[in-house]
């Protein structure tokens, strides 16, 4: 199966959700690059947007294990979008692992929001069954809900981190903006 597949399952998985929904933000919801800021393919996907937050659908090379692939839910205040693939998956590690601006979301069964897979293939269906059993009040639940108790999924902090890239001065790197080849011509 090649990464265009692997896309399309999971597109085929967001069209098919009634609770994975974008409204007006975003025509397209999946996106893959076969070269990530992971070192890998890679494919991020748009599952839910609402006053909160945005839920996203990760799938890239484990940082730690060898021929290895995650899939995962996370959760941010922050919209990730840009003008090309290449720079929405360097903004969306930017804010994400630079800014560590995401949270692991509840969940009630292995599987629900985190797998680790031997291949994008299978990494792919396992973000698309999570995709079907997305639904806001068991992976963000209100406070007072049957299932505020339920647990964090916190393996995600092994792929994102817990350091970012805050350097020594308090700041961060820049946020990665689009290149533009430029002709310069005599000055005079």
């Amino acid at each position: 199966m090649s990464l265009e597949s692997a896309l399309y399952t999971v597109e085929v998985a967001l069209s098919a959700s009634a609770d994975c929904c974008t409204g007006l933000v975003a025509a397209k919801r999946a996106f893959g690059s076969p070269l990530g800021p992971s070192g890998g393919p890679e494919i991020l996907a748009l599952l839910h947007v609402d006053d909160f937050a945005y839920w996203y659908g990760h799938i890239m090379r484990h940082p730690k294990k060898d021929n290895t692939f995650v899939a995962l839910l996370v959760w941010s205040e922050q919209l990730v979008n840009a003008t090309n693939v290449p720079l929405l998956f360097r903004r969306f590690h930017y804010w994400i692992k630079d800014r560590l601006r995401y949270q692991p979301c509840t969940v009630q069964q292995d599987g629900d929001a985190y797998a680790e897979c031997p291949s994008i293939e299978t990494a792919a269906f396992s973000l698309a069954k999570m995709i079907q059993r997305f639904h806001i009040d068991l992976r963000w639940p209100d406070e007072d809900s049957l299932h505020a108790q339920d647990p964090d999924e916190l393996r995600i902090l092994s792929i994102y981190g817990l350091e970012g890239a805050m350097r020594k001065d308090g700041t961060f790197p820049p946020i990665p903006m689009t290149t533009r080849l430029v002709a310069v011509g005599n000055q005079r």
